[in-house]
């Protein structure tokens, strides 16, 4: 193990920074046109891979601790015990 960090290594918020240091000034009009940018791009990668519908078609389930987290908020919302 190293006794000191190399004197390249910086903290993450740092790092953070440093990488979205050019998108930082961005107007929100700026923002929303490298957005729909980004999400024709993938678009169109998608298309071209011949795979589209599987790709849109595609769900990520949700972690364990997220379900467990939706279900104490609808419990403690009142949701399912017939109040809705």
């Amino acid at each position: 193990m190293l006794a000191r960090l190399p004197g390249w290594v910086i903290d993450d918020v740092a790092s953070v920074r440093e990488e979205v240091a050019e998108w930082a000034d961005l107007s929100p009009a700026e923002r929303w046109r490298l957005a729909v940018a980004c999400t024709r791009d993938a678009m169109w990668a998608a298309r071209v891979s011949g795979r589209r519908e599987r790709i849109l078609a595609h769900v990520d389930p949700l972690p364990a601790s997220t379900v467990d987290a939706l279900a104490r908020l609808r419990r403690q919302a009142g949701w399912g015990d017939g109040h809705r």
